[in-house]
Parts: C-alpha cells; sequence; structure tokens
C-alpha cells in the first residue's frame, strides 16, 4: 500500500477497531453502523471548534480531497494516478478538483519556456 498505509490499517483494525460493536463494517460509528460523511463533516467541525479555529479557517473534508489532489498534482503525480486515487470515474472529475497555486502554473510556465529555448539554440537546459 502508498505510503505505508497497511502498517496505519493494521495499526487501526488490530488496536481501534475492537472498541467499537462488533460489525462488518470497517469504518463504524458508535452503534456499529455506516460511518456517514455528515457524522465525518461534523465531527471534523466540532474538533476544529474545540481548538478554537475561527470559523474563517475551518475546513470540510471535500476540501482535504481537494488538497490531495492540488498537492499530488503539484509534486509531479499523473492526472490518472490521481483520478485513481480519489475514486473518480473520469479524469475531467478529477481535474476539477486540482487547484495549482499561480506560483506553481508560473514556474510551469518558465520551465516551458527555457526548455524551448534550449532546444531551439542548440544548449543545455537552463535553470
Amino acid at each position: 500500500m502508498l505510503d505505508s498505509l497497511d502498517l496505519v490499517l493494521r495499526w487501526f483494525v488490530d488496536d481501534v477497531r475492537g472498541r467499537f460493536p462488533d460489525s462488518p463494517v470497517l469504518f463504524a460509528d458508535e452503534s456499529g453502523g455506516r460511518l456517514h460523511r455528515g457524522t465525518i463533516r461534523n465531527r471534523l467541525r466540532r474538533l476544529m471548534q474545540l481548538e478554537g479555529r475561527p470559523e474563517a479557517d475551518w475546513f470540510s473534508p471535500h476540501a482535504l480531497r481537494r488538497a490531495c489532489a492540488t498537492h499530488n498534482y503539484e509534486r509531479g503525480v499523473d492526472l490518472v494516478a490521481i483520478q485513481q486515487l480519489l475514486g473518480h470515474w473520469t479524469v475531467s472529475s478529477t481535474m476539477r478538483y486540482v487547484r495549482p497555486s499561480t506560483t506553481f502554473i508560473e514556474d510551469a510556465y518558465r520551465r516551458a519556456v527555457s526548455s524551448t529555448l534550449a532546444d531551439l539554440t542548440g544548449e543545455g537546459p537552463t535553470t
């Protein structure tokens, strides 16, 4: 699994899951039922309240998915790989999640122009 996720899942199954009611559901709520996305959103909101984070700085699980897509894209992960990671049917869905920073776009443009100029002039790549 990616980034030793198997170790995290093994810890969860061995040390955490047993504290919840017996259920075929991997991520269960306190009653053993399926953990709903509204539950996750509400718990995240509650944790931000407890932390004392200003409401303007709150974020949602959806924002975390967007950040995951964007950071992976900016690190050079292929869009198809990000699509699979997020469970999207199409790359076009994934592209709506990716919001590269202005700096990333400017740097990519500079690299492309430098590479093209190097090819046209016969010089090696420039930095």
